[in-house]
């Protein structure tokens, strides 16, 4: 047989169990992310962090968003991609320690 015949029963054969597969599991899936909770966390796991939008300048604490900051330095510059929920879009968001905070505060 030539080799095209072999790729593409081998193409058919793996999409066909992919598919089987995802059926079977996707009520575990469902149910699964259903009873995930909220990315909320202990503040205990951010003491005094937040993270400020770069746009519109809104911060909330930064346990509250999902992250976790222990023993950090203070000073340093720390900056990733959130979403920032003011603004309803994905923005630079800074993680900063509350001494150094200038802007609105959301809790």
């Amino acid at each position: 047989m030539p080799l095209w015949v072999w790729i593409s029963v081998s193409l058919v054969a793996g999409i066909t169990l992919g598919v089987i597969i995802w059926t079977m599991s996707y009520p575990r899936v469902a149910t699964t992310i259903s009873q995930t909770p909220g990315p909320e966390l202990p503040e205990h796991l951010a003491p005094g962090w937040y993270a400020q939008c770069s746009k519109c300048g809104k911060a909330r604490t930064l346990a509250s968003v999902g992250g976790i900051r222990i023993g950090a330095n203070r000073g340093a510059k720390k900056a990733t991609l959130g979403w920032c929920r003011a603004c309803q879009g994905l923005r630079i968001v800074r993680i900063i320690h509350k001494s150094r905070l200038v802007g609105r505060v959301d809790t």
